[in-house]
């Protein structure tokens, strides 16, 4: 998707009350955290928050993943589904049912704040 349609795409999206995920930690299937942005005052702010705070707090606007394509060539937003495995409440891009989170291969957390930082720095 090219990015003007891609921006067109993330605004209406924000505009419907569900917020983007654009980086997932996620350790043994399992997500830690993940940065979202979401819509506030017609901007759109960015969030880190933890597992709980996600199932908690899912929105019935529902939420979408900015992920890339197969080709890694272009970005594209996909739907994340929420739903109940035997043990925890799962986050899957997929359209499967495994009981491991997955929200359609989002950078971590942690990579993004580390080009943040990087952006910022003074040498």
């Amino acid at each position: 998707m090219k990015s003007t349609k891609l921006l067109d795409r993330i605004s209406e999206v924000l505009k419907t009350g569900a917020p983007v995920v654009t980086a997932a930690d996620i350790k043994n299937g399992v997500v830690q955290r993940v940065q979202l942005y979401f819509e506030a005052d017609g901007e759109a702010v960015m969030d880190v928050i933890n597992k709980d705070d996600l199932v908690q707090n899912f929105p019935d606007e529902g939420m979408y993943a900015l992920t890339q394509n197969e080709n890694q060539h272009s970005c594209e937003v996909k739907k994340i589904e929420m739903f109940e495995g035997e043990e925890d409440m799962y986050f899957r891009t997929d359209g499967t049912h495994n009981e491991a989170d997955e929200f359609g291969g989002v950078p971590s957390v942690t990579f993004i704040e580390a080009v943040e930082a990087l952006a910022t720095m003074k040498l």
